[in-house]
């Protein structure tokens, strides 16, 4: 199973699915934003308690770089971006089920927004979004969020490894704490 979704506030029970699928032998990559990459810094304050979570459940997880390898086809001129961040909501189940939408994996879109998707059936739309997501996920355009020896969380790329989430700037890791204390339903 490859998600590739820009915006995730999981629950227990998104947790414990990655746990049963694992444990049947299925491989789950989940790709989001990384704070860097993100537009919604709010966002990424929930979610980020549900890094080890999930790579505890047994996924791999990766986190957008705001300086991708992809950057230079992400940029349309004569618009040249700051950085570059995921937008995508996709998921593709076998290599050939996938699903394109509008749903984040986040509180608001499944309890207040209006959201929309289409699932297709076909090997060869699944093959190239596999395709894309594993692109994605490559060192040169994504961090992989890992755990060290000591159960601590360390973000790798192609040109280092971090042990704090990659940001911006000071600005964005000030809003990144700030936004804690809204209440995650109304992101």
């Amino acid at each position: 199973i490859h998600v590739v979704n820009a915006y995730i506030i999981p629950e227990q029970d998104f947790i414990d699915g990655i746990s049963r699928l694992v444990d049947r032998g299925i491989d789950v990559r989940i790709l989001t934003n990384s704070l860097a990459s993100h537009d919604v810094p709010a966002v990424n304050s929930h979610y980020k308690k549900w890094r080890k979570p999930i790579i505890e459940a047994g996924a791999e997880l990766y986190e957008l770089r705001a300086d991708p390898a992809i950057k230079s086809r992400v940029d349309t001129a004569p618009v040249k971006s700051k950085f570059t961040g995921l937008h995508t909501k996709s998921v593709v189940v076998d290599g050939e089920r996938v699903f394109i939408g509008s749903m984040n994996f986040d509180p608001r879109s499944a309890n207040i927004n209006t959201e929309m998707g289409i699932i297709i059936d076909s090997p060869g739309l699944g093959a190239e979004m596999v395709q894309l997501a594993a692109r994605d996920m490559a060192p040169a355009t994504a961090w992989q969020v890992k755990l060290d020896g000591a159960g601590k969380l360390t973000w790798v790329n192609s040109d280092e490894t971090v042990n704090r989430q990659p940001a911006r700037n000071g600005w964005q890791r000030f809003m990144d704490g700030f936004f804690r204390i809204l209440p995650k339903s109304q992101l």
